[in-house]
């Protein structure tokens, strides 16, 4: 699960920022338009760029992807209602800040500092709004990962003594970036940031060391009394996708941590954890994303009890009438999918014969007749998972539906979610859910290690690999087929 990509930016550029004024977005189309070019076409080794761009109403990221044409050049388009940062992935990810209505354009580049990757540059609609972003993520003073790692006895008071230091040190940057600078969005931008990178790091690092097993301070202890007086988040620090997506995350991941310590045995942990943030909040705007997040999550995994045994108690704190109709409505689209989930024709509900799970490859290679087979390994709940669903499964499927045999196996999963995800994406294929032990075995077998995990079988039976790269939105994907269908 833990796959799951977390998007930080890193983003970098050597530009001279200019003494401008940029005036605040007059929004005349939510259509965004994001063109470019690699230069030269082969100095990065991508044949695609990704745009990943946080929907905070759906909570999760919308996926938009471009194939390079020969000259290196690019174009996508997307969707967004309000001005907000978007991640853009070629070969390494870096920021823009993109409005509705704009046409951007960027050259990506090699950088000649030789500790980056790529430099990319603006031209078009807000180009020193974006400009000027790669020069103040690159020069950035701060960072927090050694603290994360930290194994010495006093690590925790060590970080809380660098984040109460170093935030008067954002403040000071900060203001000596902007001193030459007149831009709204990016001013909004920078003050989301300053407000929160030190509550979100606060949290994030107690997160990170509970999961890999350092020392780690208890969800209920005096760490967390920074929690009882955080910036107000106000609608215009929703710009800064990558400091706020965060924070609303590990909130949550707090409250769910602290939950475990109050459950009683036979209490939902989730549902305890919706209590503890519905009475944290004050009707503010943060509160109210991070109790949606909550329900959204349940529906996700389509599930929709803890809604219906909480909702009448907790959705009157969500203030935001957006947000509350937001979880309304993703609730009778849930309910409506689970009464009556309608799957494609080409889906095929499977069984094992095979009674020792070491037999079940032997029987789907069997199946398949002397196919190439191609095995998707997920579960209900993987984002990452989901987002191949979307789009790239079906493409692959179309091109080789003939010479492949497509097979699915759904691990780790709550049996209730697994029909509903199939008829949810429609996927195509044939299907086969393993309960806990059935998976451990063939866990093992294909050597998997997280979700989505791919297994990609010749002709002959053998595996030729097991990865998570070899999705479907991977170009190598189709020319590895294409290689293994022609032996």
């Amino acid at each position: 699960m833990k796959k799951v990509i977390l998007l930080l930016l890193t983003a970098i550029l050597l530009f001279a920022c200019k003494d401008e004024v940029v005036e605040e977005a007059i929004i005349t189309s939510n259509t965004v338009t994001i063109a470019g070019m690699v230069n030269p076409a082969d100095s990065l080794d991508v044949s695609q760029v990704q745009v990943y761009a946080y929907d905070y109403l759906k909570s999760d990221y919308d996926e938009y992807t471009a194939d390079l044409n020969e000259d290196g050049t690019f174009q996508l388009e997307l969707e967004l209602t309000d001005p907000r940062e978007v991640t853009v992935f070629a070969s390494r990810p870096f920021s823009l800040i993109a409005v509705p209505g704009n046409s951007i354009n960027v050259t990506i580049e090699k950088a000649v500092d030789t500790t980056q990757v790529i430099a990319p540059k603006f031209s078009g609609d807000h180009a020193d709004t974006n400009n000027n972003l790669q020069l103040y993520l690159k020069d950035f003073p701060v960072d927090v990962q050694s603290y994360y790692n930290n194994e010495e006895v006093q690590a925790t008071d060590d970080f809380i003594a660098f984040a109460k230091a170093e935030q008067t040190t954002i403040a000071d940057y900060n203001k000596k970036f902007m001193s030459s600078i007149n831009d709204t969005l990016l001013q909004d931008y920078i003050t989301s940031r300053e407000k929160f990178f030190f509550p979100n790091s606060k949290i994030d690092y107690a997160m990170y060391r509970d999961y890999y097993g350092l020392e780690a301070p208890a969800a209920d202890s005096e760490y967390f009394d920074f929690l009882n007086s955080l910036p107000k988040l106000e609608k215009e620090d929703l710009i800064n996708t990558s400091i706020i997506q965060r924070l609303v995350y590990t909130l949550k991941y707090h409250y769910q941590s602290r939950a475990r310590l109050l459950v009683e045995e036979g209490e939902s942990v989730d549902s305890k954890a919706i209590e503890i943030a519905a009475n944290s909040s004050d009707g503010s705007l943060l509160h109210d994303l991070v109790i949606h997040e909550f329900y959204l999550n349940q529906f996700q995994d389509h599930n929709v009890d803890i809604y219906e045994s909480t909702s009448d108690q907790y959705l009157s704190k969500v203030a935001d009438e957006e947000i509350r109709n937001s979880i309304a409505s993703r609730y009778e689209s849930e309910k409506k999918l689970l009464e009556s989930p309608e799957l494609p024709e080409e889906a095929q509900l499977l069984e094992f014969k095979s009674e020792d799970p070491k037999d079940y490859l032997a029987e789907i290679i069997e199946n398949a007749n002397g196919k190439v087979v191609y095995i998707d390994n997920w579960a209900t709940w993987c984002g990452p998972c989901k987002a191949e669903f979307k789009e790239a499964s079906p493409k692959l499927h179309e091109k080789f539906n003939d010479d492949v045999e497509f097979v699915y196996f759904c691990h780790s999963s709550e049996r209730r979610a697994y029909i509903p995800s199939i008829a949810e994406f429609q996927i195509k294929g044939k299907h086969y859910f393993l309960d806990e032990d059935q998976s451990k075995v063939v866990r093992q077998m294909i050597e998997l290690e997280g979700y989505p995990t791919y297994t990609v079988i010749d002709k002959s039976g053998e595996i030729v690999l097991s990865d998570y790269i070899h999705r479907p939105s991977y170009p190598a994907t189709t020319e590895l087929l294409t290689k293994l269908i022609n032996e």
